[in-house]
């Protein structure tokens, strides 16, 4: 197991992929440590990459509210 921070997209598919192979793994196993330390890694690449930016409180209200009304 070779886990490195991930840089390209190329590395952040191989470990998306990675991922996806060892999601059942036994606890407490090697390949489940490997997972927990891709999906740190993972998480990590998506928050310097693909930001998300904090909803503005009212725009937030006012989507709930019509989700609300809708029901």
């Amino acid at each position: 197991m070779i886990v490195k921070p991930i840089k390209t997209k190329e590395e952040y598919d191989y470990a998306i992929a990675r991922i996806d192979q060892l999601f059942d793994s036994p606890k407490g196993s090697i390949e489940a440590k490997e997972l927990n330390l891709l999906v740190l890694l993972v998480n990590n690449y998506e928050a310097e990459n693909y930001p998300i930016d904090e909803p503005d409180p009212i725009e937030y209200i006012k989507i709930r509210m019509e989700e609300i009304s809708v029901v």
